[in-house]
């Protein structure tokens, strides 16, 4: 590197390679199915639920939707093109971040599955979970790189 010359950093993506931040990332989950459970009294199934899909469409959104930082910086100019998940580890797949957050999605729609009952009059429920977490999971695959699916988000 030469004198003047400022590190490659992706500012808006870095914290989640930081020590802590995949507890974290779990604390908040775990705080909110707790809040969502006791706040509104709902059925253990139904709080995950909450969750899960809640989890996807925000994530959907903000990693796999919005493009660009989330704050204005001079370190990377070239990102402006990209969304979060594009930005994260520099582009590169199957690293240990991509992995946990790809693990995470499973881990929910899991938690959602098993905590459900089994039956027609919860049939709509395990759809739901479904449809969120396969669209999630689908989002993070490295064959959605750079994808924009019918132009949209382009």
């Amino acid at each position: 590197m030469q004198s003047g010359d400022m590190p490659r950093r992706d500012v808006g993506v870095e914290w989640l390679g930081q020590k802590g931040s995949w507890a974290f990332y779990l604390f908040i989950l775990l705080t909110a199915r707790v809040l969502i459970g006791a706040l509104l009294s709902l059925r253990s199934f139904i709080a995950w639920t909450v969750v899960n899909v809640g989890h996807a469409a925000f994530t959907f959104v903000v990693f796999h939707w919005l493009k660009g930082m989330p704050f204005v910086t001079f370190w990377n100019q070239s990102c402006h093109e990209l969304t979060w998940w594009e930005q994260l580890d520099h582009r590169e797949q199957g690293t240990p971040n991509r992995k946990f957050c790809m693990v995470v999605v499973i881990a929910l729609y899991l938690i959602t599955y098993e905590s459900t009952p089994l039956d027609r009059q919860h049939a709509p429920v395990h759809s739901l979970n479904l449809i969120a977490s396969t669209v999630l999971f689908i989002a993070k695959l490295p064959a959605m790189d750079k994808v924009r699916i019918f132009g949209i988000n382009g």
